[in-house]
């Protein structure tokens, strides 16, 4: 067990009866079961975790990380100059003229750094 994880315990409860995490615990042990080649049960097992606990920060921590979709408008092809119109989940909109294929990706490579 890593040093800066061995005076966690797992085991305290709180007045409810149950486990409490803080966030920075909580992030030790998905980094924890992350770098290990444990499976979920196992290393719930070794860390005295409830298998389920482990299961919902999991799938919050994948939820946290996708990627989204935005929606994208191309101009009319034949007209002289092309337009892209970015909708970004927020509400936000971009339109931005684009003249070549190179230009919109680098369009679409910007704009994927507005989502990371």
């Amino acid at each position: 067990m890593p040093d800066n994880v061995r005076g966690m315990d797992t085991n305290e409860n709180n007045t409810q009866g149950r486990a409490s995490y803080s966030e920075e615990e909580r992030q030790k042990l998905i980094g924890e079961f992350q770098s290990s080649d444990l499976t979920q049960a196992a290393f719930c097992r070794e860390w005295n975790l409830n298998s389920k606990t482990l299961a919902g920060w999991l799938r919050i921590e994948r939820e946290d990380s996708e990627v989204s979709f935005c929606e994208v408008e191309l101009g009319n092809s034949s007209a002289p100059e092309n337009k892209v119109r970015v909708c970004l989940p927020n509400g936000i909109e971009v339109t931005v003229p684009v003249g070549s294929a190179k230009e919109l990706a680098d369009v679409f490579r910007e704009a994927a750094t507005c989502l990371a």
